[in-house]
């Protein structure tokens, strides 16, 4: 058998030399002759602001940290990325897009990918950097290079500590504004830290909610049922990302948590709100599984302006009120949101849950003890055969705040090489036509490794946090057979 190959630049790896020399050219090698590109493409350029939004200058003078933060250039994303953030954040746009071609008598390490646009890596390398724009230079300089030292590291510049320990606040970043009568800025809140309200056609775009439509499907019974369909939430993803792993040779072991979980991403234009989609996607798990608190939601996720007024509302009653000072008020606004207000949440509806934080020690990285806990979770929750290979559990999923974002872990795996992934549900990125081809579907016997590396997050990408904080909802699980359904 061929030797498995592994691309030096991310976590790709094929059996095929040819393959893995195409992946390199198409991701990785800027000017590629492999990469498509149309015959009479412009020049990029940023796009021109759509009527009614403002752009990202609503920072008091003086503000320290403009260039830390660069508009993503993919036309519909919107969102204001960390600039070390960047290569990662257009790598996982590109997976977004893609789509598998399958035919007979054609394995896996031999399918085509079928790339419907043009990668937004290429783009960013094409372009000179000026406020939102990109070099050769800086884009080859983030994508090879990795922290050569803690000093390296980003930090969670606002934590959970800051709320119960006020006068002892996080560490900041260098550079960061210090904080006046204790309101925080931009390297705590996002780029719109000091915004009074969102433009008022975003706002009016997330008051009206994703767009809900009915379609026709088969049902169990072989009828044809209706069933809704929300324009930015992928279910049934856990069932397929089990067999996935189940599929792939180098899995030694997976887990995952209760298969209710949806993927709530954020929608075209929007912006960031992932301290929200993750709530919501914690929400989602606490309304399919019929946990502790799904009484207080509706039928319905409950979208972010409702979330929200429920947080202000937490702090009406006295908890965690210090977030309101630090944030100045997050209703009607793009502010971002993490551990402080998740937990005022959960607490106010009085949802069990616990707080983590991991932080670099000598000879202890944070991201190692974050793998170390997550492994932990869900190998106590494993009651079938240790043989088994994919252990499907009804564990809640894990809400894990890193530095400048959020994400939801769905699941956990080891490989056969000793390498530890998270596997992930993260809300700035839409699912995949690769993805959405399979779902549904209990028979896969193809292994699909662009598709299952999109929710893959290892060390690679996790060792350039110093801090972490975890959020788990710690009730008992409910013990139906929700995997059977």
């Amino acid at each position: 058998m061929a030797e498995i190959l592994h691309c030096p630049f991310c976590p790709f790896s094929d059996r095929d030399s040819y393959f893995l020399m195409l992946h390199v050219e198409e991701l990785h090698t800027e000017d590629s002759p492999f990469v498509a590109r149309d015959n009479n493409s412009a020049p990029y350029a940023p796009s021109p602001t759509l009527p009614g939004k403002q752009a990202c200058r609503d920072n008091p003078p003086g503000e320290e940290g403009d260039s830390d933060w660069v508009l993503c250039p993919d036309d519909n994303c919107g969102e204001q990325v960390p600039l070390y953030e960047l290569n990662d954040h257009l790598d996982l746009h590109l997976a977004e897009t893609l789509e598998y071609q399958e035919a007979a008598g054609i394995s896996s390490s031999s399918s085509s990918t079928a790339v419907n646009m043009r990668s937004p890596s290429t783009i960013a390398s094409e372009h000179s950097f000026s406020g939102n724009s990109f070099s050769k230079q800086s884009n080859r300089h983030a994508r090879t290079r990795l922290p050569s030292d803690d000093s390296e590291k980003s930090t969670l510049t606002r934590s959970f500590l800051d709320i119960i320990k006020p006068s002892s606040p996080s560490k900041k970043k260098s550079g960061s504004r210090p904080a006046q009568n204790g309101r925080l800025g931009k390297s705590e809140l996002g780029p719109y830290a000091f915004e009074e309200q969102m433009p008022a056609w975003l706002y009016r775009q997330i008051e009206a909610g994703p767009k809900v439509t009915v379609a026709n499907r088969i049902g169990r019974d072989g009828r044809i049922i209706k069933v809704e369909e929300v324009d930015n939430e992928t279910p049934g993803i856990l069932p397929v990302l089990a067999q996935l792993c189940s599929i792939d040779r180098g899995v030694s072991r997976a887990y995952l948590c209760h298969p209710s979980t949806i993927f709530i991403t954020k929608r075209q234009n929007e912006g960031g709100f992932c301290g929200y989609r993750n709530t919501q996607m914690l929400v989602s798990y606490v309304q399919g599984a019929k946990a502790q608190g799904h009484d207080k939601f509706g039928a319905r996720t409950p979208g972010i302006l409702l979330l929200q007024d429920m947080i202000e509302e937490a702090w009406d009653r006295g908890i965690n009120t210090v977030s309101r000072t630090q944030t100045g008020g997050i209703r009607g606004t793009r502010k971002y949101i993490g551990t402080p207000e998740v937990e005022a949440l959960l607490r106010s509806l009085g949802i069990d849950h616990g707080l983590q934080m991991f932080t670099d020690r000598p000879n202890n990285q944070a991201h190692e003890q974050l793998l170390n806990d997550v492994e932990s979770y869900f190998e106590a929750a494993v009651e079938d055969d240790e043989n088994i290979k994919v252990h499907k559990t009804h564990l809640p999923p894990i809400y894990l705040q890193q530095p400048g974002h959020s994400i939801t872990i769905v699941g956990f795996e080891r490989l056969k090489d000793g390498t530890r992934n998270l596997l992930v549900f993260d809300p700035m990125f839409r699912t995949s036509p690769g993805m959405h081809r399979i779902l549904g579907r209990k028979d896969l016997r193809t292994h699909r490794p662009e598709i299952l590396q999109a929710y893959r997050r290892g060390a690679r990408q996790l060792s350039r946090h110093r801090d972490f904080e975890m959020i788990k909802l710690t009730a008992h699980p409910p013990l139906f057979p929700a995997w059977d359904v």
